[in-house]
């Protein structure tokens, strides 16, 4: 991947994730989101390290997350 701002290659974590059962049953699923995701990485020139998927048992048992770089 080329590398255009000196900085080293994009990378990123794509990270999905629905609150409730019925957002993971509607247009707002885990796996539309995700190809969301993929999409815009590639027209952006991302290198995708990793896919996150939290389905909504897990978000209700899970508070918060920090990202670092």
């Amino acid at each position: 991947m080329p590398n255009t701002n000196g900085h080293g290659p994009k990378r990123a974590i794509l990270h999905a994730r629905v609150s409730t059962d019925e957002q993971a049953h509607s247009d707002y699923s885990l796996a539309q989101q995700i190809e969301a995701l993929r999409e815009y990485a590639a027209r952006e020139g991302y290198e995708v390290l990793e896919e996150v998927k939290e389905p909504a048992r897990a978000a209700r048992a899970w508070r918060g997350q920090v990202w670092t770089a």
